[in-house]
């Protein structure tokens, strides 16, 4: 005999769960889009161009005086969209260079604790490097 009509969103609810608790098997392929965790930072040319300008506007909306720039990057995602999203947390610092900066790599941090703050930064950069597109999604620093 035929379930009633009733019972088939059930049937479908409980299709899905089931579906849902065999895909959330840790060992599964990434899915495609996701963010993907960058290991290392330092070599990743795209990771440092969007870090790079990530500072550079955060710099330009700061009232400090001095330039900040990257103490270290605490962890860092690629996302393939219709152009590349680089997620990344870092750990900023002021630097003893007045703004605008020139050269923020040569900046030495400031070493008074007074004036050696550090600033832990989340900044979403969207780029279309094929497009020469560079946005800074958001930045949210505390």
């Amino acid at each position: 005999e035929a379930a009633p009509a009733a019972d088939a969103p059930l049937a479908f609810i409980a299709a899905l769960m089931l579906a849902g608790a065999v895909l959330a098997r840790e060992d599964r392929p990434r899915l495609l889009g996701a963010p993907v965790d960058i290991d290392n930072t330092d070599n990743d040319e795209g990771l440092q161009r969007a870090l790079q300008f990530a500072v550079t506007e955060y710099n330009k909306a700061s009232n400090d005086m001095y330039s900040s720039r990257v103490v270290r990057i605490l962890s860092a995602k690629r996302q393939i969209v219709s152009g590349i999203k680089y997620i990344m947390t870092v750990e900023i610092g002021r630097t003893t260079c007045p703004k605008p900066a020139t050269d923020l790599q040569s900046c030495a941090f400031h070493d008074a604790p007074q004036m050696a703050k550090h600033t832990t930064c989340d900044f979403v950069v969207y780029t279309i490097p094929w497009q020469n597109v560079i946005k800074l999604l958001t930045s949210n620093c505390k």
